[in-house]
């Protein structure tokens, strides 16, 4: 198989990397939370001076979680930081702009190991807005919470059951839950 971004290897050889037309949920890995720490590190370094945070976000940095093996990263930028310098040095490293999500996800980023292989999404969205605050909430609250590990993990079965490859009704039928566990948070 042919790289379409060789610098990401890294990525692929502790297990994450996902085809975009299937959904499979693994145990996230020590070796996971490590590799989304180093490229929140690269990332945030890439963006210095251009957004004001960068956090690993998402199922994939909760060890032991079931989770799709993509790396989630939360990019924040202030009212006052534009998005066109963000894309043009994301894209210079290989990520790929798919465009703007609004309150699903921002403008979401994917980076890929081989053509339509993801390994990592990366959603820029407003600095401690709320969409910021709830990716941190979320995250942090899994991550403490093995009651709302539990719950999340049941729907993701329920749904991936159900729904099979369909990722865009997977991830709008996890709405109600993530509405629920942060309210309770």
């Amino acid at each position: 198989m042919s790289r379409q971004n060789e610098g990401m290897d890294w990525l692929a050889d502790v297990g994450l990397g996902l085809d975009h037309d299937s959904l499979l949920l693994v145990r996230t890995t020590a070796a996971w939370v490590d590799a989304g720490a180093r490229l929140r590190r690269e990332v945030a370094d890439r963006l210095a001076g251009f957004a004001a945070g960068v956090e690993q976000v998402g199922s994939s940095s909760v060890k032991g979680l079931l989770a799709k093996p993509i790396v989630d990263l939360a990019i924040g930028l202030t009212t006052d930081q534009e998005l066109t310098p963000v894309r043009k040095r994301m894209e210079s490293a290989g990520w790929i702009y798919r465009g703007d999500a609004g309150a699903q996800g921002g403008h979401v980023f994917a980076l890929e190991s081989a053509p339509s292989h993801r390994v990592a999404h990366a959603h820029v969205v407003e600095h401690l807005g709320e969409q910021w605050r709830n990716y941190v909430r979320l995250r942090d609250l899994l991550r403490g919470s093995p009651e709302a590990r539990q719950r999340y993990e049941d729907t993701k079965l329920r749904l991936i059951n159900e729904v099979g490859d369909d990722r865009a009704v997977y991830t709008e039928g996890k709405t109600e839950i993530i509405a629920s566990l942060l309210a309770e948070a």
